[in-house]
């Protein structure tokens, strides 16, 4: 009686996956996710780069999406171990916030991707895709920090960020520049100082500076 063999080559390729989270409620997601994937073969699920190295002994990897700010060692940390210990495997960061020095820290440790958790899942298992397809990929708030570091002088100048700023956030920016506190502001205008927190967040995050001081130097 002849043996009738499976098809296997017939079937799509499904890519080895290992993901590193540390929050719950957001690897739980993505888990779900990604083992309905018809691309990728969900390996491993860990929460800190410990629990990541001790399931990672016997399994053999194509990419890793990691969060770059887990407990213990960082995600940078993390992509360090993975392309010296096999630099075929490829590594996509995966965070909530945009910072230029974590971003050029991860590219140097060999990662070929630096995605924000805002990214859609579908989104993001394209961007995986490309990845392992041999692209490199960024979510477009960190490809333009990128860009901007590089070329200085095609990014905004002071007057075009400045004009990104609503008229309650140039009030509130003038307010601080003149030694003001987040409270004698709430008090001025008639908010709560939580409000005046949160505007001055994206007064922060437009104008690409992290702190009063280097408010008032950038922006006299």
């Amino acid at each position: 009686m002849m043996e009738i063999k499976n098809r296997d080559d017939d079937a799509p390729k499904k890519y080895r996956l290992a993901i590193v989270e540390d929050r719950e409620p957001v690897l739980a997601t993505l888990k779900l996710f990604f083992e309905a994937s018809a691309s990728f073969d969900l390996r491993i699920t860990a929460r800190s780069f410990e629990g990541f190295t001790d399931a990672w002994k016997n399994e053999t990897l194509d990419i890793v999406l990691s969060d770059i700010g887990l407990p213990g060692k960082s995600g940078i940390e993390t992509t360090w171990y993975i392309k010296r210990r096999m630099p075929e495997v490829q590594v996509v960061m995966f965070t909530v916030f945009e910072n230029k020095d974590a971003v050029f820290q991860a590219l140097r440790a060999g990662a070929s991707g630096y995605l924000l958790k805002s990214t859609p899942l579908p989104q993001m298992e394209e961007h995986l895709l490309e990845v392992l397809s041999g692209g490199s990929v960024m979510s477009p708030q960190v490809a333009r920090l990128v860009f901007d570091h590089f070329n200085p002088v095609a990014g905004k100048s002071q007057y075009e960020k400045t004009a990104q700023l609503t008229p309650r956030e140039i009030e509130i920016m003038t307010m601080l520049q003149q030694g003001a506190s987040y409270k004698e502001v709430a008090t001025q205008l008639f908010v709560s100082v939580d409000t005046v927190k949160y505007h001055i967040r994206n007064i922060y995050q437009k104008l690409q500076v992290s702190s009063r001081a280097e408010l008032i130097l950038k922006y006299k």
